[in-house]
């Protein structure tokens, strides 16, 4: 199965309603960040592919016609190497309100201070399902944290300035007619006059609320388990 489709927007821009409207859409799977807590066996590709500056691409998304949030939305540029015709969408909110988001949700998986460290490692003992995706974790901070936020992200100026070229840097490297720009507050219309789709009869599936999502990160951060 052939990629067709990048989300290019950071996490915490609606990345996991996007990958429900697009798998409803398309009849396909999306891959999300959530795929590799699920099944970390993949990482392999992205540890190997870190280290030799070339992420065997094809093989790490091979099943998914589509991707959002991380680990793809870094990687735009690669994917439209090996497809061109690519269709991106950018998932964008206000900034303000996206570093709060992120700050309350996401960042509370980075390991802050000897206190959290020592939970991470009483619970790599107690449960084997948190070994599993401890590396995910791990690998995150490598990648985005201490990478793309350069271990600066509780400093919300820099932090904000980082989501704000990210935007830029895809608005750039995108041709115009491959790139759309979107809130998922404007729901199916613009997303499907993008990708030439019918209009599903149903509402637009909006997931992923932060009650919601923290509920599912207590799971991961102390069992390691995804809750679907």
């Amino acid at each position: 199965m052939k990629l067709e489709i990048i989300g290019s927007g950071l996490a915490r821009t609606g990345t996991m309603s996007l990958k429900n409207a697009l798998e409803e859409l398309t009849q396909a799977p999306c891959y999300h960040m959530i795929e590799l807590l699920k099944d970390p066996s993949r990482l392999s590709i992205l540890q190997q592919g870190h280290k030799q500056g070339n992420t065997d691409w094809e093989s790490f998304f091979s099943g998914f016609k589509s991707v959002v949030d991380y680990p793809g939305c870094l990687y735009v540029e690669d994917m439209l190497k090996l497809n061109p015709d690519l269709k991106v969408i950018h998932t964008s909110r206000d900034p303000e309100q996206w570093y709060e988001s992120v700050l309350n949700t996401v960042y509370r998986g980075v390991p802050n201070g000897f206190s959290d460290i020592l939970r991470m490692i009483k619970n790599s003992i107690l449960y084997k399902d948190f070994r599993k995706v401890s590396p995910v974790f791990m690998f995150n901070d490598k990648i985005i944290w201490k990478g793309q936020f350069e271990s600066k992200f509780q400093d919300k100026d820099f932090a904000i300035k980082v989501f704000l070229e990210h935007e830029e840097y895809i608005k750039r490297i995108v041709p115009k007619e491959q790139l759309l720009i979107y809130n998922i507050n404007d729901g199916w219309g613009p997303l499907c006059d993008f990708l030439n789709t019918n209009v599903p009869d149903n509402s637009f599936p909006k997931s992923n609320q932060r009650v919601e999502f923290n509920e599912k990160m207590d799971e991961l951060l102390i069992r390691g388990k995804f809750v679907e």
